[in-house]
């Protein structure tokens, strides 16, 4: 009888132990992972904002689309979705591209425009 009691008592212990999963490592933010670096601004006569900036690719998979939210005077809750392709195809893994003319969006002719990478493929 006592067999019995000690087998379903190890059983009541150890089940749960069992079945428990660890849960994931955090993993880094997007913005950690895929930066804009040297970003710069100019202004176009119709008030279109056209930036130059190097995205680093810091991940382990090549970037084959990035998403960018840029926004003008810190009002990011505003901000406009951009999309840039890297050429000729991808920007591989820990690796760098620049990019050259890219229209952010109607930014004014005296304001401060931004950019922060939100996603990628």
């Amino acid at each position: 009888m006592r067999l019995i009691v000690a087998a379903i008592y190890l059983v009541g212990v150890i089940g749960p132990a069992i079945c428990q999963t660890s849960t994931p490592p955090a993993q880094a933010s997007i913005r950690d992972q895929i930066r804009i670096d040297s970003f710069q601004s100019r202004t176009r006569g119709d008030n279109y904002g056209i930036a130059s900036f190097v995205i680093s690719n810091t991940t382990d998979k090549p970037l084959n689309s990035i998403e960018l939210t840029c926004w003008v005077d810190d009002d990011r809750a505003n901000g406009t979705k951009v999309l840039v392709w890297p050429s000729p195809r991808s920007i591989p893994a820990h690796d760098q591209q620049q990019f050259s003319n890219v229209n952010i969006g109607l930014v004014g002719q005296s304001a401060r425009a931004g950019c922060e990478v939100t996603g990628a493929d």
